[in-house]
């Protein structure tokens, strides 16, 4: 009886070590991951992200804020609004502005035609 307990705890750790073996890997991945999404840049980041973005929207136009707000990363903040419009621009769109509204001042960005 007691060899019987043995062998099953010695089983039951041999499949902890497996388990967090498997954790720790997995969790590496997932930061080797991450650091390559960090250290792409903006311009590919941006091109992957409009291929997520449906072409109806983007005729409609595209706020900065947003794709600021959909470019964030985990551990990233936001990118210059700055550094955002010129990765725009070098991907075909134009920023154009619309004052009429209530809203006051709004600029979308469109895929220059």
């Amino acid at each position: 009886m007691l060899k019987h307990w043995a062998s099953q705890l010695i089983a039951a750790g041999e499949a902890n070590r497996a388990k967090e073996q498997a954790r720790r890997e997995e969790r590496a991945r997932a930061e080797a991951e991450a650091a390559q999404v960090r250290l792409t840049p903006l311009e590919d980041r941006l091109a992957r992200l409009l291929t997520t973005i449906p072409v109806e929207v983007q005729r409609e136009g595209l706020s900065l804020s947003a794709l600021q707000a959909s470019l964030r990363g985990r551990r990233r903040g936001n990118c210059h609004p700055g550094e955002l419009g010129a990765a725009l621009r070098k991907l075909g769109f134009e920023r154009r502005r619309d004052w009429s509204g209530s809203d006051g001042f709004r600029a979308v960005w469109r895929k220059a035609a």
